[in-house]
């Protein structure tokens, strides 16, 4: 399964195969410099994201997540940012990952 993850202040929004949902963390990680600030809280929040969405389970393969932020771009991404954005696909439980910035 392939899902695409569009990151804004605060919320993620999965979709794939024509689904979308949207969820809300339940704590801030944005922070006023950076999209994603607090590393564990988004994590978590993708992670619950993603089994709540039904990607993940016993049998099922471990999806592939193309993760694109929507705000906080000024300049483009920093490596750091970059980097932040994969390892929060990976943590929640993504085969590969990949960043998109449009």
């Amino acid at each position: 399964m392939e899902i695409k993850v569009d990151v804004y202040s605060n919320k993620m929004v999965l979709s794939s195969e024509g689904r979308s949902m949207t969820f809300h963390s339940k704590e801030p990680f944005t922070t006023t410099r950076l999209l994603i600030g607090k590393f564990y809280v988004a994590e978590e929040c993708l992670k619950n994201a993603v089994k709540e969405y039904g990607a993940i389970g016993f049998f099922k393969r471990a999806p592939k997540i193309i993760i694109q932020p929507h705000e906080y771009l000024e300049g483009g991404l920093s490596e750091v940012e970059d980097r932040i954005l994969r390892e929060i696909a990976l943590g929640a439980g993504a085969r590969e990952a990949h960043v998109v910035v449009k």
